[in-house]
């Protein structure tokens, strides 16, 4: 078993992990001009799927593919209204899904396959490490919110309790 692949997979154990948060929380934007915690957990699952069925099968053959150019904002505002029609529960269990799934077909690749993107060559092991890095990203983002969120609320609570 791949260790980058088993990374990318561990991104459950962090949208398990969210299922402990509250609701208004989940949906609140983390910062101003900023993505929710929800926007986030669609946005993974909506990109996830995008490679599964557009980018993997290029990938596994070796052959060439455009970048996602304009493709990318739009994808991004889908999963951003999408999350907003969709429950946390729901939105958690279909990152989960969409996340295990594509990892179990990448288990599968020979990850030193290699492939073109815009005239730029990676192996499928290349690709992963860059999108666990994007992950991390995200899963910073989300951490520090919900880090000052639950110190914030903490604060407030002491203030009035005093």
């Amino acid at each position: 078993m791949n260790t980058v692949i088993s990374k990318f997979e561990q991104l459950t154990s962090f949208f398990n992990h969210l299922k402990q948060i509250d609701s208004d929380t989940f949906y609140e934007p983390i910062d101003d001009n900023k993505w929710s915690t929800a926007a986030i957990v669609a946005h993974f699952h909506y990109w996830d799927q995008k490679i599964a069925s557009e980018r993997l099968p290029v990938m596994i053959s070796g052959g060439k593919t455009n970048g996602w150019d304009g493709t990318v904002e739009a994808v991004n505002r889908r999963a951003a209204t999408y999350a907003r029609t969709r429950s946390m529960q729901e939105l958690i269990d279909q990152a989960i899904v969409s996340r295990l799934k594509l990892a179990e077909r990448l288990h599968a690749c020979n990850l030193a396959t290699e492939f073109q993107v815009d005239q730029k060559t990676y192996s499928i092991l290349e690709y992963v490490e860059m999108l666990c890095k994007h992950d991390e990203q995200h899963v910073k983002e989300v951490a520090s919110f919900l880090y000052s969120s639950y110190i914030g609320e903490s604060i407030h609570s002491l203030q009035i309790n005093s």
